[in-house]
């Protein structure tokens, strides 16, 4: 069983193209789960409405806001999902007609799957609002933005994942940027997300350190399984990142495989 897990916030135009996206490869998946990092209550009564436009079972899971808990919401998402194969996706990506077959055709267990994404400029985005999200645009909107950026990725990730194998770099910096897909039991093995994780960025750099560390492999993606990233105002600057709490937490000593704070806490409360 195959489980689609979207992380969302408040963006509903993005998710409905979303979804639209997600919908044109039915067949290939079982569930979509949309895991909402405190949307506001306007919000997920309209969302409510949203999915009973679609013919694919989607439910929607929601947790308190209090701050930016990405991490926190894809583990909510993970624990409600009846898959044992989980594709992940941010609300905002368009998921090109390929992506989800290509993810399912390179899935094995002990090894997670790196997909990839183009950016897409402001005018193209609020374009897309206002059209029917169709395989011929989808592919219209996949040649319009340069395949060069995603070379360059798949290059570098192909020669640092040769590297790590061979202990001849740490297992660093092994971002999955919201697009990846994993057997449910080896996110298990790592306990998951790292809910220490609160604010912008870390999240992903650091699942993929743990997983490499526990002996899952990367495998690459990013040519072949492609999203288009809609637009959006930028959420944080370089500078805050460098100066949030999060670049200290990723950057310490010890990151244990096993996270103490995860799918599973292990948290002391006394």
């Amino acid at each position: 069983m195959v489980s689609i897990i979207l992380c969302f916030y408040e963006r509903l135009d993005h998710l409905r193209c979303c979804l639209d996206s997600i919908g044109l490869s039915a067949g290939h998946f079982d569930e979509v789960i949309i895991t909402d990092d405190g949307s506001g209550n306007t919000t997920v009564s309209r969302l409510k409405e949203l999915i009973g436009a679609y013919n694919f079972p989607i439910r929607h899971v929601w947790q308190e806001k209090k701050g930016f808990r990405n991490a926190a919401a894809r583990n909510n998402g993970i624990r409600h999902s009846n898959g044992d194969y989980l594709i992940f996706f941010d609300c905002d990506f368009l998921v090109l007609p390929q992506t989800i077959p290509q993810h399912l055709k390179l899935a094995k267990k002990g090894r997670f799957i790196a997909g990839g994404y183009k950016n897409m400029d402001e005018a193209t985005t609020r374009g897309t609002f206002e059209s029917a999200i169709t395989v011929d645009l989808l592919n219209r909107l996949d040649k319009r933005f340069p395949e060069r950026p995603l070379i360059k990725t798949h290059r570098r990730f192909i020669k640092r994942t040769f590297l790590m194998r061979l202990h001849l770099a740490p297992p660093q910096k092994q971002s999955l940027g919201g697009h990846f897909s994993i057997h449910k039991k080896d996110l298990e093995r790592v306990n998951g997300y790292d809910e220490n994780f609160v604010g912008w960025g870390g999240e992903d750099e650091d699942l993929g350190i743990r997983l490499v560390r526990e002996g899952i492999h990367c495998r690459s993606a990013i040519r072949t399984a492609k999203v288009l990233h809609m637009w959006h105002p930028p959420a944080i600057t370089d500078r805050r990142w460098q100066e949030g709490p999060n670049i200290q937490y990723f950057n310490r000593k010890e990151i244990p495989v096993f996270c103490e704070n995860g799918l599973i806490t292990y948290i002391s409360h006394d």
